[in-house]
């Protein structure tokens, strides 16, 4: 209103702001008002990848897994000869990258990604073990996405017992991964989301490197903004602020004041 632009008003199918459609002729007045102004063509790309983004390892194939592959044989066909085909088939490192996409991980930049593959395949070829070896190296590419650098991490841990009794619990046959009890899964879905809702931003869930897959899963659609991460993964530099430690109510009010600035002393309270 009072802009004076003639248009169609409309929503940011992205970003869900208003917008108004203007024609080509409205451009300089829109800018010198004050608008951004996006071609359609941007709108429509963005839009596009928002919708793609989270479906990118059903879109990765053994064709594009061929293709990354042969980008990379450009610049580094040595490291290349070292993940595949062996020990790694096209198939199996589909499979690899396709659960590092799952991750949140962003195959733009692969040499990171394969040089950490690569150290990892020489100590074991079980697919977990190596998913893990790749988070834990870019551990401080992961926690950069939601912490800025030289800021506290926002951290909740799970009570001893409660992750031993995960640990204990049910396996899942086909992947061996923890299945967690209902109720159990439930409260820590609540405190999660209560503790984001109280610091207004990141936080993130630090646990025991058995137990991160089948957390991650839980939260992934309950509560996506939650960053699951395995103790392994967290870097030793990263000042942290443990919130909360869920499943034991007096230990995390202690933790409350926590003003440690290293990752690993103030999580040793925990």
């Amino acid at each position: 209103p009072g802009h004076g632009l003639a248009g169609i008003e409309t929503r940011d199918p992205s970003f869900d702001c208003p917008g108004l459609w203007i024609d080509e002729q409205s451009r300089e007045s829109a800018i010198a008002a004050g608008f951004l102004v996006v071609d359609p063509s941007t709108v429509i790309g963005t839009h596009l990848n928002q919708l793609l983004l989270p479906r990118g390892p059903e879109l990765l194939g053994p064709d594009e897994t061929a293709s990354l592959l042969d980008a990379m044989r450009e610049r580094s066909p040595g490291l290349v000869e070292a993940i595949t085909p062996e020990p790694l088939s096209l198939a199996a490192l589909t499979r690899v990258l396709r659960a590092l996409l799952a991750d949140g991980i962003s195959l733009a930049h692969l040499q990171p990604i394969f040089a950490s593959l690569a150290m990892g395949l020489q100590q074991g070829h079980e697919f977990d073990a190596l998913i893990d070896h790749v988070r834990a190296d870019l551990g401080g590419w992961i926690v950069g996405k939601v912490c800025p650098p030289g800021e506290r991490l926002k951290v909740v841990t799970l009570e001893a017992e409660l992750e031993s009794a995960i640990l204990g619990g049910m396996a899942d046959p086909a992947t061996g991964q923890p299945l967690i009890e209902p109720d159990c899964g439930r409260r820590i879905t609540e405190e999660i989301q209560a503790h984001i809702k109280d610091k207004d931003g990141p936080v993130a869930l630090i646990v025991q490197p058995p137990v991160r897959r089948a957390l991650a899963g839980l939260l992934k659609t309950r509560v996506p903004q939650a960053l699951v991460l395995s103790i392994r993964e967290l870097p030793a530099s990263q000042p942290v602020e443990v919130v909360a430690v869920i499943g034991n109510p007096q230990e995390a009010e202690a933790h409350l004041p926590d003003t440690s600035s290293d990752a690993q002393e103030a999580l040793a309270l925990a």
